[in-house]
């Protein structure tokens, strides 16, 4: 994945005083392809590969549950 072939994106998750690092973990656990750059409150913004996108939505549509 080359950094110029990504888009940012935010998602939804519960970070509550996790680290960048547990969250990128967790979320690969679960099928989220990407790279976590920035955290806020309950969002996590992330580096993606445009082709991943909708599989990510899927996947943590799924696997939040």
């Amino acid at each position: 994945m080359l950094l110029s072939d990504t888009v940012s994106q935010r998602y939804r998750y519960n970070t509550q005083g996790k680290t960048p690092t547990e969250i990128q973990q967790e979320l690969r656990q679960i099928g989220v392809k990407g790279f976590v750059v920035k955290i806020a409150g309950n969002r996590v913004t992330m580096k993606v590969d445009e082709n991943d996108i909708k599989k990510n939505r899927e996947c943590m549509r799924n696997g939040n549950r």
